[in-house]
């Protein structure tokens, strides 16, 4: 455990040397080769498309070479596309600034809408033609791994759109729909807070409202919430826009059947509309849990009520002892090992190998997230690492994220892929197999108190602030569906999806949550907020198997990691535990587990 808490970067020289590598050129024009060659044959796919009624099995299967072929084709291509796309994100989180990164991150986006839509007519020919001709594609190793996501994807096929229509939606795409959710990504890259008369980018006044000084958090969150008032315009047109081009798109959709927002996230997310609705109510009927959290979060500060400044803060009473880079990994390592020596070598490895990038830097992302090559099978972590405790469950929350794609790294390609709802089940499962470790070798109260602070935040979070962003989601698309929404009605909304789930924890709610929370703004998805729910409940419901299922347990889960992208959730949990997430019991019992350790807490207190 040798690294210095200065040089904790990660290292991509391995994927391109630069951004002035010849290799980026290189692949840059392979992939304008490969969709040059794709926009050649797709004619032929789109004229089977329009004779579909008329043509019998055995002439549509003459085309079943070429199409593998092309397919095969457009898989090798993204996964060129992709391992550029994070090599200039990678260089964008360290430095936002970083214009080469921008560049290359714009010319990718374009490749991406290129061969998107000149692949968009074999896709809808293995989408819509007879089943039996798409057993006789998938039965060729060429292209067999690609049999879940067509198979899946053939269950929504009443909503696609002809071809033409397809390939004029993705084209427009790039300068239309993704480039509102760019614009926010430059918007609040660039914000400048001041904060008491120093200015200083939004990354760093957010890292303010993780201070132990209470005035300064406040003060900070004051701040931020003046500039998004500043920039509120743009934030409402952005929402605006990605919602109603959302709304559009699924109106354009409902030719036979009603394309609702929720079933096309949850076809998405691989689950069930029955399970997200089960979901979400049992969270609703057992939100006194998360506010329970919060009011005792609000009595260890010794105020009568939590600040919406107060929902991140560290424990009120602690040391200033930091904890060094290292000592983390080693704490990592050691709780890892505990449970599997394979996946405690592999924390190891990340460090070895440079996969970690915890440097605080100028004009650096805020949060955290793990990433990855697709070609090479790597992964990357990144994070701002402070030395608290918080900074340890984080570093191994993303720790296991890449552990989750690294034992799926022998998989191919298109079964590796697994949806939000599934991503959170190695982090959660990581950082709980952390804390549980701290928690047994804590040697005073005060330890095991800043341990489970960590524990009741998440309940705060995950049972109350997640549930909070879904509803004002929900109803930001209810009210979009018939206006454009101003400022106030955007605040409005905001008030009351916090009023439902919040209650009176707070002295008052964050009116400008709704521009301030990135992930309402990602064009690239909607609803990027349930499946944080869903992943934490899910999460520790395996992980209360752990111990039921003993040595057996190391295995399983591993296995369960690796069918993530080749299965829905309910099938996974009923292949493995046989139980049935549809229904509220599965969710009480890890509600359950959530309960015991804020109770926990409290025995302390």
């Amino acid at each position: 455990m040798k690294t210095d808490m200065q040089t904790i970067s990660w290292d991509n020289s391995n994927i391109y040397q630069n951004f002035q590598d010849l290799k980026i050129n290189q692949d840059i024009k392979k992939i304008e080769d490969n969709t040059f060659y794709l926009k050649s044959k797709a004619n032929i796919f789109e004229k089977l498309v329009s004779q579909l009624d008329s043509k019998k099995l055995a002439e549509l299967e003459e085309s079943i070479p070429l199409a593998r072929e092309c397919y095969r084709l457009i898989l090798d291509t993204n996964i060129m596309i992709y391992t550029l796309k994070t090599y200039a994100h990678t260089a964008i989180s360290v430095n936002s600034l970083n214009y080469e990164a921008k560049d290359l991150s714009s010319k990718i986006q374009k490749l991406f809408a290129d061969i998107s839509m000149v692949a968009k007519p074999l896709k809808l020919l293995l989408l819509r033609a007879p089943l039996a001709y798409l057993d006789n594609f998938l039965n060729d190793e060429s292209v067999s791994e690609a049999k879940f996501d067509l198979n899946y994807a053939r269950k929504v096929q009443h909503f696609l759109l002809g071809v033409s229509e397809e390939v004029l939606l993705e084209g427009h795409s790039v300068d239309g729909y993704h480039a509102w959710g760019k614009l926010y990504t430059e918007l609040s890259g660039n914000m400048k807070v001041n904060v008491e008369g120093q200015q200083m980018g939004l990354a760093d006044a957010s890292n303010i409202l993780f201070n132990v000084n209470r005035e300064k958090r406040q003060t900070a969150y004051r701040a931020i919430n003046d500039s998004w008032n500043q920039n509120g315009i743009s934030a409402a047109a952005v929402l605006n826009a990605l919602s109603g081009w959302r709304l559009e798109n699924n109106r354009a959709r409902s030719q036979k059947i009603e394309l609702h927002y929720l079933d096309k996230s949850c076809h998405s997310e691989k689950i069930t509309r029955e399970t997200l609705n089960t979901l979400m109510q049992t969270t609703y009927e057992q939100r006194h849990i998360g506010q329970d959290a919060l009011r005792l979060m609000a009595q260890e500060m010794k105020i009568e009520k939590l600040g919406p400044w107060d929902i991140l803060a560290p424990l009120p009473v602690q040391t200033d002892h930091k904890i060094p880079f290292p000592e983390a990994m080693k704490t990592i390592y050691d709780a890892f090992e505990a449970f599997s020596p394979e996946m405690a070598e592999f924390s190891q490895m990340m460090e070895d190998k440079k996969w970690i990038d915890a440097t605080p830097s100028e004009n650096r992302a805020s949060g955290a997230h793990c990433t990855g090559f697709a070609g090479a099978r790597e992964p990357r972590v990144f994070m701002t690492y402070d030395g608290s405790m918080k900074s340890i469950i984080t570093l191994a929350h993303e720790i296991g994220h890449a552990y989750h794609s690294w034992v799926m790294r022998d998989l191919k390609f298109s079964e590796t892929s697994y949806s939000s709802s599934l991503a959170e089940t190695a982090s959660i499962f990581a950082e709980t197999l952390v804390r549980d470790y701290l928690l047994k070798i804590a040697k005073s109260n005060q330890d095991k108190k800043a341990i489970l602070w960590q524990e009741i935040q998440s309940a705060a979070t995950f049972l109350v602030n997640i549930p909070a962003r879904f509803e004002f989601e929900k109803q930001m698309l209810e009210l979009r569906k018939i206006k454009a929404i101003s400022i106030p009605e955007f605040k409005e909304l905001n008030k009351k999806a916090w009023q439902s789930w919040y209650g009176d924890t707070l002295t008052e709610y964050n009116e400008m949550f709704w521009a301030s929370k990135m992930h309402f703004s990602f064009s690239y998805t909607s609803f990027y907020n349930y499946p944080y729910l869903f992943g934490y409940l899910f999460s520790l419901g395996i992980y209360a198997k752990k111990d039921e299922y003993g040595d057996k347990f190391k295995v399983l889960y591993v296995d369960i990691l690796r069918d993530t992208g080749t299965m829905t959730a309910e099938n996974l949990i009923k292949k493995y535990f046989n139980e049935d997430i549809s229904k509220s019991n599965f969710w009480l019992k890890s509600i359950k587990i959530v309960e015991n350790a804020i109770n926990e807490f409290k025995k302390l207190s």
